[in-house]
């Protein structure tokens, strides 16, 4: 077969969205109508097509199904029809039986019979009467149907439990009533030192302060009033959204590089982490912390300072991994768009989409045409990332920050030009005055001291045109700060557009523009293979729940898609972030793959909970509210558990899946790292403006930028023993910190929801070795040394562990302190502080 069926069916899925949409209700069939499609069309379609284009394929080919009425009209992935009723000459179905087209031919093995393909001719001039009815659906969205993740939020009714004393929030009543059906009991609450040393990790990523443990243990309200004081404090922190604010940049793939070969420097990135940081502090609602991360520029904002805070949230988009050094136009605008996808599938949805890009996804309701429809919403999109590229693309421009930004742009366009053609005319009067001077000085005469009246005017010519280049390069203003950001592209016309091309490929240093457009399949993903254009839009998989809104011409669609996000009627958004935020309070979420709630993906444990907690999170109740949510559940019974082992339920439930303990907590690279600087007195506090990589990519000369070909090189100047916490170190692709990769952060290419906690011996190495750790352990025996000596034990403990030592732990350390009596006093300290610092308690959340 030349061109193959496949061939067949991205044509006619590339000729359908026009008639599907708006086909009238089908008149009463006629008996002859009835009669000619039984005896001449529905055996051709049995016999040639349902194999591979029914509901009883095992695979359908390019989302066409021809087994009803509405297959047939609505086409396939492109959504063009296949049959036009009355047209057979606009009819593809046609053309394909005909194989005139040779990328365009059906049946696969062999062409029909003359007088079949007249039938079919036929039967479409007579307005293509189809008595069968039914829905055509794909075997992945029948599968979708059932699958939990997709189906609408319902609030359960909470369960009866045995001990109707025991929970303390609705929480509480679910996860007993599986303990119950389990034959699990929970284990002891938590005490107060536990809770508060706890609380303060997971919340600041720091440990609680003496003077903090203290006044909780001598609180004398009842422990769960005692406790929530504890949680608005803690919650009201600034730690507490550099911490949480964290957990998002994960999610966000942050990284102030492009990755790759070039591994361009991204120098505005931070003003990006800096929005996250604020934005969990200020409890930003989630429903708005999405919207403005995809459509902060196109949202109403009451002042100029909130637009720009609002443009700077949709750095999410374009802080991913990027290849600046791909030559391809096409394909570098194409990758860019499959990274945000990406992103904001697995993010918001917690569904993977990629391979999309090449063909229908084999398990979730993600079709290529959906794909599609996503690429042309932020490929009408403008990135402005301020960092170079070799197609020359906006990617080199910042988004300009301040009310007169773009103003002060476009006047330093200007006047940089006046003063360029100053200098221009400045060069040429210098000129003049020199072929004055030259006769002179061939006749040696003197000119300084016996000038000619022409030479005289001359010099006053020169320095007259040299103080107006002055004051012209004097009269630019300086530049605005910048951000990375996206913003709509501009509507454009198909010759405007061609004409950018064209001077685009003449020359890589004109721009090439983004414009709103939609965008084509590309057939498998090759840039070279481009089919007919789907209209921007959002996924279909929800269309029996959630209208799909319409996106207007002229604009990109990305505010359309935040608003389909949040809609409290989208199953996934609310059920996704409340996973996420479970997940860091306890170690694993309800739903255990974090990052996939599609097919492949775990189901919850605790299904009625997740729903129940989602539905709650978008009432009144808590309004959207992470602050709220985190708030409901670090006060249930369930997370003031303690985490002792019971040896029955350990044997039962060995991953406490049903959550009869508080599951102990590796503490993460950051919080490590800072808890370390913290308790050695070490650690600033005070948020940081700016990074690392801005100040080094300022440092950066463009010419030995170009001729190493990258801008990481200078990366080797980066420092890590800097006091700030950990959020504000850099994070440039593929020069990440060792002691972040060492305690598992994760990739920075990667949407990364969870973190996969490792034991390997060169942490024990590092804990034991690093300057990192011997100089917080030489100041912390230094604060120690300054305590009277017999609190000096209680002391460590307290600020490292949160606790007092046991008496055997006493006399284990008096014991090691006097064995050591031939070090000094500070070294002796020292090394107790830094053994503390390497135990596992101290590395641990319990």
């Amino acid at each position: 077969m030349r061109g193959g069926f496949i061939g067949f069916l991205v044509g006619i899925a590339a000729a359908s969205a026009m008639a599907a949409d708006s086909e009238p209700v089908p008149l009463e069939l006629t008996k002859a109508q009835r009669d000619f499609f039984e005896a001449k069309i529905r055996p051709v379609l049995v016999e040639h097509c349902h194999r591979c284009h029914s509901a009883g394929a095992k695979k359908v080919e390019a989302d066409f199904l021809l087994d009803t009425r509405e297959g047939i009209r609505k086409g396939g992935k492109s959504g063009r029809d296949a049959v036009i009723p009355g047209d057979p000459a606009g009819s593809l179905l046609l053309e394909a039986i005909r194989q005139t087209n040779p990328d365009l031919q059906m049946p696969p093995k062999s062409k029909l019979p003359e007088s079949v393909i007249a039938d079919v001719e036929a039967w479409i001039a007579m307005g293509a009467p189809d008595p069968r009815d039914g829905v055509s659906k794909l075997p992945r969205e029948l599968a979708a149907e059932s699958h939990w993740a997709f189906q609408p939020l319902t609030k359960a009714e909470i369960p009866a439990i045995a001990d109707p004393n025991w929970p303390s929030d609705r929480i509480d009543h679910f996860l007993l009533a599986k303990l119950d059906e389990a034959g699990l009991k929970p284990v002891g609450d938590a005490d107060r030192r536990t809770l508060i040393r706890r609380a303060t990790l997971e919340l600041t990523g720091l440990p609680p302060l003496p003077a903090d443990i203290s006044a909780f243990l001598e609180d004398p309200s009842p422990d769960r009033e005692a406790f929530a004081k504890v949680v608005d404090r803690l919650l009201d922190s600034p730690s507490f959204g550099e911490r949480w604010g964290r957990h998002w940049l994960d999610v966000a793939r942050y990284g102030e590089s492009s990755g790759y070969s070039r591994n361009m420097l991204y120098p505005y990135a931070w003003r990006y982490r800096n929005w996250v940081i604020d934005a969990f502090n200020r409890d930003l609602p989630y429903d708005q912390f999405v919207r403005q991360q995809l459509a902060g520029d196109l949202l109403p904002a009451a002042t100029a300072e909130d637009r720009d805070r609002q443009t700077v949230a949709t750095g999410f988009l374009t802080v991913g991994p990027k290849t600046l050094d791909e030559a391809n136009v096409t394909l570098f605008h194409l990758n860019v768009a499959d990274d945000m996808i990406d992103a904001t599938c697995r993010a918001f949805l917690a569904l993977t989409a990629n391979c999309a890009r090449c063909h229908d996804h084999k398990y979730d309701p993600f079709p290529t045409r959906d794909y599609y429809s996503l690429a042309g919403i932020f490929q009408s999109t403008r990135h402005l990332a301020g960092t170079e590229t070799n197609t020359r693309s906006e990617h080199g421009a910042g988004y300009p920050l301040g009310p007169d930004g773009e103003l002060r742009l476009r006047q330093i366009a200007e006047l940089s030009k006046k003063a360029d053609e100053a200098q221009t005319t400045y060069l040429e009067i210098v000129k003049q005055r020199n072929a004055i001077r030259e006769p002179l000085e061939k006749q040696g005469i003197d000119w300084k001291k016996n000038p000619t009246p022409e030479l005289t005017a001359a010099e006053a010519e020169v320095q007259r045109h040299q103080a107006l280049v002055k004051a012209a390069r004097e009269a630019i203003p300086a530049p605005p700060e910048f951000a990375m950001a996206v913003l709509d592209a501009e509507p454009m016309s198909e010759e405007t557009w061609k004409a950018a091309v064209e001077a685009n490929e003449k020359d890589r240093k004109v721009p090439l523009p983004s414009r709103i457009a939609n965008s084509p399949i590309y057939e498998k993903g090759l840039p070279d293979q481009p089919l007919e254009p789907v209209p921007r839009g959002v996924p279909g998989m929800f269309a029996a729940q959630l209208d799909s809104p319409r996106v207007p011409e002229q604009t990109s669609g990305r505010l359309e898609l935040a608003d389909w996000l949040t809609d409290s009627r989208n199953p996934l958004a609310a059920r996704v972030y409340v996973n996420r935020v479970w997940h860091h309070l306890f170690g694993a979420g309800l739903v255990r793959t974090v990052d996939n709630f599609g097919l492949l993906g775990e189901a919850p444990s605790h299904p009625e909970l997740l729903d129940d907690l989602a539905l709650r999170f978008m009432s009144d109740e808590m309004r959207w509210s992470t602050k709220a949510l985190i708030r409901t559940i670090m006060l249930s019974r369930d997370w003031r558990l303690d985490s002792v082992a019971d040896p029955t339920c350990h044997k039962i439930d060995p991953d406490n899946r049903w959550h009869w303990r508080f599951a102990p907590q590796p503490l993460e690279a950051e919080s490590l790292r800072d808890s370390l600087l913290f308790v050695a007195g070490k650690l600033d506090l005070t948020p940081l403006e700016g990074s690392q990589v801005a100040e080094i990519s300022k440092q950066q000369e463009k010419a030995l930028q170009r001729e190493i070909g990258r801008r990481d090189y200078y990366l080797k100047d980066a420092a890590a023993d800097v006091a700030y916490r950990s959020v504000y170190l850099p994070v440039a692709r593929s020069a990440v910190f060792d002691v972040m990769t060492l305690f598992d952060m994760p990739d920075p290419n990667l949407v990364s929801g969870v973190r996969s906690p490792s034991t390997v011996p060169t942490q024990a190495l590092f804990l034991m070795n690093s300057p990192l750790v011997t100089g917080a352990a030489e100041s912390g025996a230094e604060n120690l040394l300054k305590l009277p000596p017999q609190q000096r034990l209680r002391a460590s403990f307290e600020s490292m562990l949160g606790r007092e030592p046991s008496p055997d732990e006493i006399l284990e350390m008096t014991a090691f302190l006097e064995s050591a009596k031939q070090e000094s006093e500070r070294d002796r300290w020292s090394q107790l502080w830094q053994a503390l610092a390497m135990s596992a308690e101290f590395r641990t959340i319990f």
